[in-house]
């Protein structure tokens, strides 16, 4: 059987604090590379993931589609995860998502609104609103998502690159899930916790992401084919 190798991505934007917990939680060798994007950070982020002996990159493109686009670029994988550094999403999901990778599916995502899922960061418009997303999507593109907006999944190289992500803002992983629809890739959803962030700034905004989430749905749905 030939080699797989997965990656593993984690995006940065001053989240000292969260690396601080996270990275010392991840198994180096859980994975085979692990690369952290870093879109700009002034809180010492860098210098910090670099003292822990992590592998740093600017990031080249804007948003966090970008974020993503620059760690497919720079690494090597055959399989990719990406992956939050605020501690909302937990460490223990990483393997989960190797091990589940291996099973043959394009896509493995990681739901924070199971049945089982604990809730400590969305509150509860945040929390209506990601399940009128999904939702959404499932209507419309043919999902059985409970989280369509996760931003904690493995999805194959293969995967990434026959949906041509060109999203770069927030709304990138909407866009991923989307079009892997569309193509009518493998997915499977893992049930995981979101915790309460660790420190920094959260960058979602809940009135220009949800606007932009409608115009890209809409988008996806009248312009169909990638």
């Amino acid at each position: 059987e030939a080699f797989v190798s997965t990656s593993l991505i984690i995006t940065t934007l001053n989240e000292i604090d969260g690396i601080n917990k996270i990275l010392p939680e991840i198994k180096k060798e859980w994975v085979d590379e692990i690369i952290i994007v870093d879109g700009g950070s002034t809180d010492g982020t860098v210098e910090k993931a670099r003292e822990m002996g992590f592998k740093v990159i600017k990031q080249k493109i804007p948003g966090h589609g970008g974020a993503i686009l620059t760690g497919i670029e720079e690494s090597t994988g055959d399989k990719i995860i990406i992956f939050g550094s605020d501690g909302s999403n937990e460490t223990s999901e990483i393997p989960q998502l190797v091990e589940k990778g291996l099973e043959g599916f394009d896509q493995v995502t990681t739901s924070r609104f199971g049945k089982t899922s604990i809730n400590e960061d969305a509150g509860i418009i945040d929390g209506f609103g990601n399940k009128m997303f999904s939702f959404i999507t499932n209507i419309l593109f043919g999902g059985k998502f409970t989280d369509a907006l996760t931003s904690s999944r493995l999805f194959t190289r293969k995967a990434l690159l026959e949906i041509a992500l060109d999203e770069l803002s927030l709304c990138a992983v909407e866009q991923i899930t989307i079009r892997g629809l569309k193509r009518k890739q493998r997915f499977y959803e893992i049930i995981g916790n979101e915790r309460a962030r660790i420190g920094g700034e959260r960058k979602m905004h809940r009135v220009p992401t949800g606007a932009a989430l409608v115009a890209l749905i809409i988008k996806e749905f009248i312009f169909w084919k990638i």
